[in-house]
């Protein structure tokens, strides 16, 4: 019989003791579908892409097309409800005419029913109404015979949107005027009888900050009348 070495004898129970570590080790980590401490990093245009059983996609996380240009990726983020319809985005279908990406949120026909205002602040979606101005002077409700601006409405509104839409109706002798103002500011020109005083026009105004609406009317000359009304103010997106 051969002579093993003794020291051929320590490797072999050294390497025994080393598999059975091993094994034991295997059988104590932590599943793989499991995350107990540390970051998940996935760079380089990669992206994290979550499926329904079907094979259908609910989710995007990192690279999302379409690319900003040839050398750049767009990062972001898109989910899908299970039956495949839109549910949120953080991404921009037009990164050459739209650079900044919006985040929306959509109902399952895909209509954008949230959505913040990429090229400035606020809201872009829902279209939010003011709250109409109510008259300062019952008596004469909404008409005026001054030839000095008279504010006949006046009520406060909270700011989310970076434009306001204005639509005031007016009725009465020519060259009376009717304007609206924006913390004591006028906005949007003036309007006549007739056509009345349809206007968008960017508020500076905070966001999130009350204002002050009025409704202003004055005739051209003594004896004249002009009456008006606000029908719709509405903030809007840039």
């Amino acid at each position: 019989m051969a002579i093993i070495p003794t020291d051929l004898l320590d490797r072999i129970r050294t390497l025994e003791r080393q598999i059975r570590d091993l094994m034991g080790s295997a059988n104590t980590n932590p599943a793989l579908n499991e995350i107990m401490g540390g970051d998940v990093v996935i760079g380089d245009g990669g992206r994290l892409r979550v499926r329904t059983k079907g094979g259908e996609d609910l989710l995007y996380l990192g690279k999302v097309e379409p690319d900003r240009n040839e050398k750049t990726p767009q990062q972001g983020l898109v989910v899908r409800r299970d039956d495949g319809s839109l549910a949120l985005t953080v991404w921009t279908g037009a990164p050459d005419t739209l650079p900044t990406q919006p985040v929306q949120i959509f109902d399952r026909r895909g209509n954008v029913v949230v959505a913040d205002d990429a090229a400035h602040h606020g809201l872009a979606r829902p279209y939010i109404p003011y709250p109409l101005p109510e008259p300062v002077d019952t008596a004469r409700w909404e008409g005026t015979g001054a030839t000095t601006w008279t504010t006949l409405y006046r009520g406060p509104g909270i700011v989310q949107h970076p434009r306001l839409y204005c639509h005031i109706a007016a009725q009465g002798t020519a060259g009376a005027e009717v304007q609206l103002l924006v913390d004591g500011t006028p906005v949007g020109g003036v309007g006549s009888p007739g056509p009345g005083l349809v206007f968008t026009e960017p508020l500076s105004v905070d966001f999130g900050a009350t204002a002050v609406f009025e409704v202003q009317a004055k005739v051209a000359a003594a004896g004249d009348t002009i009456r008006c009304r606000p029908l719709a103010l509405y903030g809007i997106q840039s």
